[in-house]
């Protein structure tokens, strides 16, 4: 598959390096000049190309803004036309870990605020509720019985796609509900919010199912 990721921090190298691993096209990009990345399929040890935002957007079959969520907006204004592409949001409301980190978005949904700025993209929420390290840990070549990954969206077609993706990666997709819906329980302050342990697909479902009846 071909994947594009906006932005070569923390979580892009993390994903790009899953994803790449696991055989998918990956052209990652940030908002500096593409010569300054050139030293990174070298530092994350796999084949990844490197390019504009523009360009890894143009062509992939799924788009990862893999981005602060202050660095949102102006990393998505620069695509013309988010017409039908499937955009993974992992991002949340904050600017750094902890109480004092979270950004207020007036009781929104975060996602549905990245929904606003890709118009017409089909929006999957996924990889947001487990830190970093422990997705990285959890997926891919080490990747158990507690590989499960939660994801919501208002496209089932979408979302089939972001599932298999995972699963490429060794991971089970265990969904949420709709883009709202699934997005409260998965954001900042949410029930499955902050989850600090990779769990198998029977857990996360039962956490999931606790949630909803809370």
């Amino acid at each position: 598959m071909k994947i594009g990721i906006v932005g070569s921090g923390k979580m892009g190298s993390v994903l790009g390096r899953l994803l790449a691993s696991a055989g998918h096209d990956v052209t990652m990009s940030s908002s500096r000049d593409p010569e300054s990345m050139a030293a990174l399929p070298e530092t994350l040890g796999v084949s990844v190309s490197v390019g504009s935002v523009p360009q890894a957007v143009e062509g992939a079959e799924v788009v990862i803004l893999a981005v602060p969520w202050t660095a949102i907006s102006a990393a998505t204004s620069v695509v013309d036309d988010w017409t039908g592409r499937i955009v993974i949001d992992p991002t949340n409301n904050r600017s750094k870990p902890g109480p004092d980190g979270v950004i207020d978005i007036g009781g929104r949904v975060s996602s549905e605020i990245v929904q606003e700025l890709v118009p017409g993209a089909r929006v999957v929420k996924a990889f947001n509720t487990t830190p970093i390290p422990i997705l990285e840990s959890g997926l891919g070549a080490n990747a158990n019985g507690a590989n499960a990954v939660y994801i919501a969206g208002d496209d089932d077609d979408a979302k089939g796609v972001v599932a298999a993706l995972i699963a490429s990666i060794d991971g089970v997709a265990v969904d949420t509900g709709d883009l709202v819906t699934g997005g409260r329980l998965q954001g900042t302050g949410g029930p499955l919010s902050a989850v600090f342990e990779m769990m198998t697909p029977d857990e996360a479902k039962a956490r999931l199912s606790d949630a909803i009846s809370q």
